[in-house]
């Protein structure tokens, strides 16, 4: 007869603690996707928008205009209201412009998850 101490493996109920963790990190992954791929192409549009040559002569309807063109272009110009994020600070001689916005993920009934996510790029401004 075989002794306990031999015997190894998982049981039934931490196969199941197993599994319920995977399965839930999972849920969350594809939860929390779309804002970050939505945030990967803000940035991008930001990086776009920098190998610009006119770049430093645009005002902000003109900056507002060639990141919305991007976005539309990445069909991610729903999730982003540039008339609320996007602004263009003065900062010495340079100038910032600035996409500061945050996206609200429902979880699970009222359980949410708050992204926060801002972006900048600095360029030389014309005096």
């Amino acid at each position: 007869m075989q002794s306990r101490k031999l015997q190894s493996g998982m049981t039934m109920w931490g196969l199941l603690f197993v599994v319920s963790v995977l399965s839930f990190t999972l849920f969350l992954f594809f939860k929390l996707l779309p804002p970050y791929l939505t945030d990967m192409k803000v940035s991008s549009a930001l990086l776009s928008l920098s190998k610009k040559p006119d770049i430093d002569t645009m005002n902000l309807a003109q900056i507002k205009e060639s990141v919305r063109k991007t976005l539309e272009i990445d069909n991610a110009d729903n999730d982003i209201d540039l008339n609320k994020t996007l602004t263009l600070e003065p900062h010495g001689k340079m100038k910032v412009i600035r996409i500061n916005y945050e996206a609200v993920v429902p979880i699970a009934a009222n359980v949410s998850a708050l992204l926060a996510f801002d972006h900048s790029l600095e360029v030389k401004s014309v005096e």
